[in-house]
C-alpha cells in the first residue's frame, strides 16, 4: 500500500503549498544555514516522482521562485534534491523563528486544511503504511517534527500513539477507521477506496468464519448428542423402556442428522418434538 500511497499524493494537487513543503521538509530533509540568514534545503529520494512533487511544490509555495535554487544529483541509487533559499524565502516559511522552533507553525496547524496538508507532505518524505491498511506512521529524526505531526492529528481528531525507536522518534495510526479518516483528509481517494474494499474483505471473512465456526460447533454438538445416545440405549436395561421410547430412539439413532420435526414423520403415530425429546432424555436417565 504505501507505494502506491505516496504515487498517489504525490500526484495530486496541492491547495495548501507551503504547509505541504513544511511538512516535506520536517518530515525528510537536512537544513544547511548559510551567510546572511539563507538556508540549503536537501530532500532525498529513490522515486523520480517525489523529486517532481518537490519540484513542483516549491515552485508554488516559494515567493520569487527561480528554477536555478534547484540542483539534482544522484547519490548511490537515490536522487538529491536541493533548494537553496533565499533569506525572503526563509522568511516567508519560518515567520522569522528558526526551525527549530516553529511556534508560528504549530499555530497554523490548529486549521484542519493546514495540519492535513502539512501531515501528507511528511508523510510522502517519511511515512510508512502496512499493506493491509493496519498501521501507517510518521518518522522524524527529531522531537519537533513529531510534536508538529502530533498536533496535527490532534487537529484532524485522529487517535494516535508514539515511541522512539532507535534514532527516530515515531508517531503511528493502528486504527483503520483513523487511517481511513487521514486518508479521507488527504484527499486519497484512490488508496481511500482499496482500503474499504479490504475493509469490506475482512469483514466478509469474519462473517463466513464465524458462521462456519458456528456450523462446526452445532455438528460438534449434535455428534456428542448422537454418541451419548447411541452408548446410553445400548447400556439401558430395554425391559424397563416402552415400546414407544425404544421406537423414537431407534428412529433418532437411524437418522441422526434430521432435526426433530421431520424425524416427527419417520416414526408412526403424531408425535410432538418435545414428546420425541421425552423418550430420548428417559434413555440417558436410564443409563445414568
Amino acid at each position: 500500500m504505501m507505494d502506491f500511497l505516496k504515487q498517489e499524493l504525490a500526484s495530486l494537487h496541492s491547495d495548501y503549498p507551503v504547509y505541504e513543503l513544511l511538512g516535506a521538509l520536517y518530515g525528510g530533509s537536512s537544513l544547511v544555514l548559510r551567510h546572511g540568514g539563507a538556508l540549503s534545503i536537501s530532500f532525498t529520494s529513490k522515486s523520480p516522482l517525489i523529486i517532481r512533487y518537490l519540484l513542483t511544490l516549491s515552485s508554488m509555495a516559494l515567493a520569487n521562485w527561480n528554477p536555478e535554487q534547484a540542483t539534482l544529483s544522484r547519490i548511490g541509487h537515490k536522487l538529491n534534491f536541493t533548494i537553496d533559499l533565499t533569506a525572503a524565502q526563509v522568511q516567508q516559511l519560518f515567520s522569522g523563528l528558526p526551525p527549530l522552533e516553529p511556534t508560528t507553525l504549530e499555530r497554523h496547524l490548529r486549521s484542519k486544511h493546514a495540519a492535513a496538508a502539512f501531515t501528507r507532505g511528511f508523510f510522502i518524505m517519511s511515512g510508512y503504511a502496512a499493506v493491509d491498511g493496519t498501521h501507517l506512521e510518521f518518522s522524524c529524526s527529531l522531537p519537533v517534527g513529531r510534536h508538529l505531526v502530533e498536533r496535527s492529528l490532534t487537529t484532524l481528531r485522529i487517535g494516535h500513539g508514539s515511541e522512539i525507536r532507535r534514532t527516530s522518534e515515531i508517531t503511528y495510526l493502528k486504527s483503520r477507521e483513523g487511517i481511513m479518516s487521514l486518508l479521507g483528509a488527504w484527499g486519497a481517494s484512490n488508496s481511500l477506496l482499496s482500503l474499504e474494499e479490504l475493509q469490506l474483505e475482512k469483514d466478509m471473512d469474519s462473517q463466513i468464519n464465524r458462521s462456519v465456526n458456528a456450523e462446526l460447533g452445532n455438528l460438534e454438538r449434535e455428534i456428542e448428542a448422537f454418541e451419548r445416545l447411541r452408548v446410553s440405549f445400548h447400556h439401558a436395561d430395554r425391559s424397563r423402556l416402552s415400546s414407544r421410547t425404544l421406537e423414537v430412539v431407534q428412529a433418532r439413532l437411524r437418522y441422526p442428522d434430521l432435526p426433530l420435526s421431520q424425524l416427527a414423520n419417520k416414526i408412526p403415530g403424531h408425535l410432538s418434538k418435545s414428546t420425541i425429546q421425552y423418550h430420548i432424555n428417559k434413555v440417558l436417565r436410564n443409563a445414568r
